[in-house]
């Protein structure tokens, strides 16, 4: 449990500083929210709101803790959401890459599952 605890702080440190130093769009109506659900472990920042009359819901990443690992369902950032998490401390060896395959994952420096 205190592996999670320590996972949970580490996500929300690197959610905290993106969102610090995120460059607002030109446009007022789209905003980023954090979405945080640490019952279920799982972690998520989106972009959303409307451009014109064009709907905006865009998914930046999404984390989940599984077992004793954080797995990266999804990363559309244009810095890697893991390599952010390494810069804070979390070893490449508790972060899965989840949107690669098994056999791909192998060839990665992150852990296979």
């Amino acid at each position: 449990m205190e592996r999670i605890t320590i996972f949970q702080s580490k996500i929300r440190e690197v959610m905290d500083d993106y969102l610090r130093q995120l460059k607002q769009p030109a446009n007022d109506n789209i905003r980023f929210e954090p979405i945080i659900d640490d019952t279920g472990y799982h972690y998520q920042i989106v972009a959303l709101g409307w451009e014109g009359d064009r709907r905006i819901f865009n998914l930046l990443f999404h984390l989940d803790i599984i077992g004793d690992k954080i797995w990266v369902q999804e990363d559309k950032m244009e810095n890697s959401i893991a390599e952010m998490l390494v810069e804070h401390g979390v070893a490449k060896k508790d972060i899965v890459l989840a949107y690669f395959p098994d056999f791909h994952r192998q060839n990665t420096e992150y852990a296979v599952d």
